[in-house]
């Protein structure tokens, strides 16, 4: 039963980290939207695209990394009751920024923050969950 329960938390902080990413990430593109005719499923296009991307608008994503890792495994900690429901959705958000990083080029500090920001949220949100248990 606490495995079902384990399993249940961590599908229901990724969806919400899921979440919490997309609307930040499209609160981004609409502040910084790429130029018209961008085809977003041409690699090439996309890779120009980061050489000239503001600054700012790769913070959006990077926080949306943030929220959605803390918000994802505050809410597998409290459901599970298990901080290794936390871990686990914050080691997925790290996966998927790892991800997208390989496969469109990004700067060497968006690797910085896509590798620590989900670990420092998914620490957070294990210290604000111990909280709640006590």
């Amino acid at each position: 039963m606490q495995t079902v329960r384990i399993i249940f938390a961590i599908a229901s902080g990724a969806i919400l980290a899921m979440l919490c990413i997309a609307v930040i990430e499209t609160v981004g593109h609409a502040a910084f939207p790429p130029p018209p005719g961008t085809d977003a499923t041409d690699p090439a296009q996309l890779a120009r695209l980061m050489e000239n991307v503001p600054a700012a608008a790769l913070a959006f994503v990077a926080a949306g990394w943030f929220i959605g890792a803390f918000a994802g495994a505050l809410a597998a900690n409290l459901l599970a009751r298990r901080a290794r429901a936390g871990w686990a959705v914050a080691a997925m958000v790290v996966a998927g920024g790892v991800f997208t990083m390989v496969e469109i080029p990004h700067p060497l500090w968006m690797w910085a923050m896509g590798l620590t920001l989900p670990l420092l949220a998914g620490w957070l949100a294990h210290r604000c969950a111990r909280a709640a248990w006590s």
